[in-house]
C-alpha cells in the first residue's frame, strides 16, 4: 500500500502538467493565426533546429573543395623531358638521332617527326628546349586539372590546392586554374616574356604537349575532413526567452519558429511517455528492495519498521512538500530551492520519536528517493543527506523542549556552512549567495521551532516514548502515582527503588535509562486497587493465609493484566506499557508453587499454572526492570547484607532468570548482565549503608555493659 501511494504521489506531482494541462496552442499548425497571447512564467532556452541546420549548410557551402597536386607525377614528367633532352644533346650522326626519336615513339607518339631539329641552330635549339622545360614545370607546379566538376568547384569560386609532398596550400580562383584544355594560354603568356619567334613558340608548345600530363585531382577525403572539422567547431543557434516574454503573439501567423518554441515549451514541461510513467514504479521498487536488503543484512535496523505508519507519513510529507516547493519556488538564477526543503524538520521529529540510528537510515533512503524524484538533482541529494545527518547530531541528547530551540540554532549554523560549501561549486552572484545563506539559516531555526509545535501532535496521535513525554511521566505528582502512594505505600516505595536500580543499570549498558525509570514507576500500578494482597503493603495479616494457592496465584498474576489495562486508560506510551506487561515475563511464582507442591505433591501440580502469562522481556529496558524488580524484592529479606553477599546473591538471581530463558528475547549479553548486576550492587550498597556500618541498639547496649 505504501509503495502504491508513494508511486502515485510521484506520478501525480511530476506528471501533473502532462496529464491534466492540455493547452489549446499545443495543436497549432504552420500557417494558423494565433488567437491569444501566451506568456512564459519561466525562462525558456532551446536550440532552433531549423536555423542551426541552415547555419550548417551555409558553412558547408563556404568550405573550399580540396585538390591535391601529385608531385610524383610532376617529377616523373620533368624527368622524362630531361632524359629526352639528354639523349638528343651532342648527337651528331643523323641516323643515330633518328633511332633515338624512333625509340621514344611508343611513349610520345609522333615525336619522330621532329627530325628537322637537326637542321636548327644548336644554340636556339638549346634555348627552346630550356623554355619547354620551364613551361612544363610552371604548369605542373601550379597543378594541371584534367577537368573541373561543378559540384566540386565550391560556391565561393575558390578552391584549395595542396601539394602532396610539401603539404603547401594555396587558394586559387576557379577561373584561373589550368585545365588540360587551356594550358596553351599559360605557355603563351610565359613565352611572351622571352624573345622567341612565332615558329619557335609553336615548337615549344608542341614539345610541351608531348610531355604534359594532368597532375591535380579532387580529394573527397580531405574535403570531408575539412567539413567535419568545421562541424566540430560550430555552435547551435540558441533562442533565449525570459519569464514574462511572449511565447506566442496574438494575431500573428504560426511559422516554423513558433512551432519550435511550442515544442521547446512542451519539452520543458515534459511530454507524456511510457518511460516517464514507468520510471517511478521501477525506481521506487528499487528503493523498497534496498530497504529489504538493509533489513536482512543488518537485523539491528528492524526497529525502523516498528512504526511503519510514522515512517511512511514523514517520508511522504517530505516528498510531497519538496515537490511543491520545486514546482512553485524554482526560479532560474534565484535562490536554490533545496535550501527551503523540510529535511531538518522531518529528521528532528523522527529522531525525537524514534532514535538517531533509525533516523540516519531514514535519511539515507530519503536522499536516494529525492534524488530520483527531482530528476537526479545532485543538490537535493547532498542537502537531504547532510542536513538530515546534521539534524540527528544537533538534536541528540535533548531532554527539555527548550533544547529544540537550541538545536535549531545549531542546525542553522550547520545549514549555513552547507550552503556556503554548495555555493563554492555553483557560480552565483553575491546577492544570491547572501540570500541562500539566510534561507538556509532560517530553515534550521524554523525547523527547531516547528518541531516544538508539531511534536505534541505526534505525541498525541502516536503516543511514542519521546524524551519529553517520559519526562512528564517521571513526575511523581501525577494522579496515578499519588494514588499509589495513598493506597499502596509499600508498592510505591518498591517502585521508587526499582526505578533507581533500573535507571542506573540501563545507563551503564547504554539503554534508555529514562524509559526504564518511568517503566519502573508504573510497572506495578495493577496492585493499587488490591494492595492488601501483596506483601509489601501488608503489616500483620496476610490475606493469602485464608486462600487457596490457585486463587492466590490468580490474584498475583492479575496485577500485570490490570496494570496494562490501567496504562491504556492512562494513555501511557507503548514502551511503558511493554515494560508493565513484560516485567515478570513467564517466570514462576515460586512461593505459591512450592506451597502447592507441599499440599498436592509435585506430580499433581502443573508448573505452567504458577507462571506469569508473559510475554518475556523484548527490550533491554524491560529486562533490566524485571531484574531490578526481582532484586529489590529479594534483597529486602537479606540480613546484614555486605557487598560480597549482594554480588553473589544478585548474580545467582540473574542466572536463574537467564537459565529459565526469560532473557532470551531481549538481546542482552552476559557482559551487560554483569554490568547490570554491578549497578544494582552499587545502588543497594548505598541503600543498606547505615545497616552495614552501625550495630543495632541491643548489640551496642551489650557492649556498653561489657
Amino acid at each position: 500500500m505504501y509503495y502504491c501511494i508513494i508511486v502515485f504521489t510521484i506520478l501525480l506531482l511530476t506528471q501533473f502538467d502532462k496529464i491534466f494541462l492540455r493547452e489549446a496552442f499545443y495543436n497549432y499548425k504552420e500557417g494558423d493565426i494565433i488567437t491569444e497571447d501566451v506568456l512564459l512564467n519561466k525562462s525558456l532556452t532551446f536550440i532552433n533546429q531549423e536555423a542551426t541546420e541552415k547555419k550548417m549548410m551555409l558553412a558547408m557551402d563556404l568550405i573550399l573543395p580540396v585538390y591535391v597536386v601529385k608531385d610524383d607525377i610532376t617529377n616523373r614528367v620533368l624527368k622524362s623531358f630531361d632524359e629526352f633532352y639528354s639523349n638528343i644533346s651532342g648527337v651528331e650522326d643523323d641516323e643515330e638521332f633518328s633511332k633515338i626519336l624512333e625509340s621514344m615513339e611508343n611513349t610520345y607518339p609522333g615525336i619522330q617527326y621532329l627530325k628537322y631539329l637537326r637542321e636548327l641552330d644548336p644554340i636556339r635549339l638549346s634555348l627552346m628546349l630550356s623554355g619547354t622545360r620551364d613551361s612544363i614545370e610552371t604548369i605542373m607546379q601550379s597543378g594541371l586539372f584534367s577537368h573541373l566538376n561543378e559540384n566540386r568547384s565550391g560556391a565561393t569560386g575558390l578552391l584549395e590546392v595542396i601539394h602532396s609532398d610539401l603539404g603547401e596550400k594555396t587558394t586559387q580562383m576557379v577561373e584561373n586554374i589550368i585545365l588540360i584544355d587551356n594550358w596553351q594560354d599559360t605557355v603563351r603568356d610565359y613565352l611572351s616574356y622571352y624573345d622567341y619567334t612565332n615558329g619557335e613558340a609553336k615548337f615549344i608548345e608542341m614539345m610541351v604537349y608531348y610531355f604534359l600530363e594532368p597532375n591535380c585531382f579532387f580529394s573527397a577525403e580531405l574535403t570531408e575532413l575539412k567539413k567535419q572539422e568545421v562541424l566540430k567547431t560550430m555552435t547551435p543557434v540558441w533562442i533565449y526567452l525570459d519569464a514574462g516574454d511572449n511565447l506566442l503573439d496574438k494575431d500573428s501567423v504560426v511559422t516554423s519558429l513558433e512551432l519550435a518554441k511550442v515544442d521547446a515549451f512542451l519539452d520543458m514541461r515534459g511530454r507524456i511517455s511510457l518511460s516517464a510513467i514507468a520510471a517511478p514504479f521501477f525506481y521506487t521498487l528499487l528503493v523498497f528492495l534496498f530497504i529489504i536488503v538493509l533489513l536482512i543484512a543488518f537485523p539491528g535496523t528492524a526497529g525502523l519498521l516498528e512504526n511503519p505508519h510514522l515512517l511512511f507519513f514523514l517520508s511522504w510529507f517530505h516528498l510531497i512538500l519538496t515537490l511543491f516547493l520545486f514546482r512553485f519556488l524554482s526560479v532560474p538564477g534565484g535562490v536554490p530551492v533545496v535550501f527551503f526543503m523540510p529535511t531538518a524538520l522531518v529528521s528532528i521529529i523522527l529522531s525525537l520519536i524514534r532514535n538517531r540510528r533509525e533516523t540516519i537510515i531514514f535519511v539515507l533512503i530519503q536522499s536516494v528517493l529525492i534524488f530520483f524524484v527531482l530528476n537526479f538533482n545532485s543538490q537535493a541529494l547532498y542537502f537531504t543527506l547532510f542536513s538530515g545527518l546534521g539534524s540527528c547530531l544537533v538534536i541528540e541528547g535533548a531532554e527539555k523542549r527548550i533544547d529544540l530551540i537550541k538545536g535549531g540554532l545549531f542546525l542553522a549554523l550547520v545549514q549555513i556552512i552547507l550552503a556556503l560549501l554548495m555555493m563554492l561549486i555553483i557560480p552565483v552572484t553575491l546577492k544570491i549567495l547572501v540570500l541562500s545563506v539566510i534561507v538556509a539559516g532560517l530553515n534550521g531555526i524554523l525547523s527547531g521551532f516547528l518541531s516544538l509545535t508539531i511534536l505534541p501532535l505526534f505525541e498525541h496521535i502516536l503516543n511514542p516514548c519521546t524524551t519529553f513525554r517520559l519526562q512528564e511521566l517521571s513526575d511523581l505528582n501525577t494522579p496515578i502515582i499519588k494514588r499509589m502512594l495513598a493506597l499502596a505505600p509499600g508498592t510505591y516505595s518498591h517502585s521508587i527503588n526499582v526505578a533507581n536500580l533500573a535507571e542506573t543499570g540501563c545507563r551503564n549498558i547504554g539503554a534508555n535509562a529514562l524509559l526504564a525509570r518511568v517503566g519502573a514507576y508504573y510497572h506495578d500500578i495493577g496492585k493499587i486497587d488490591q494492595a492488601k494482597y501483596f506483601s509489601e503493603n501488608q503489616k500483620e495479616y496476610n490475606k493469602h493465609d485464608d486462600m487457596k494457592t490457585t486463587l492466590s496465584v490468580a490474584v498475583i498474576k492479575s496485577h500485570v493484566k490490570i496494570g496494562v489495562e490501567m496504562s491504556r486508560k492512562l494513555n501511557l506510551p507503548e514502551g511503558v506499557i511493554d515494560i508493565i506487561s513484560q516485567h515478570h515475563g513467564t517466570s514462576v511464582i515460586e512461593y505459591f508453587y512450592q506451597q502447592a507442591v507441599k499440599e498436592k505433591g509435585a506430580d499433581n501440580v502443573s508448573r505452567e499454572d504458577y507462571c506469569h502469562n508473559g510475554p518475556r522481556p523484548q527490550s533491554k529496558e524491560a529486562a533490566v526492570v524485571m531484574l531490578a524488580d526481582m532484586a529489590e524484592a529479594a534483597t529486602r529479606s537479606m540480613v546484614k547484607p555486605t557487598v560480597n553477599k549482594l554480588e553473589k546473591f544478585l548474580w545467582d538471581l540473574i542466572m536463574v532468570r537467564f537459565k529459565d530463558g526469560e532473557l532470551n528475547e531481549c538481546g542482552m549479553t552476559l557482559q551487560e548482565l554483569e554490568m547490570v548486576k554491578s549497578s544494582f550492587v552499587h545502588v543497594l550498597t548505598g541503600h543498606y549503608h547505615n545497616r552495614i556500618e552501625y550495630p543495632d541498639r541491643a548489640e551496642r547496649n551489650q557492649n556498653d555493659r561489657n
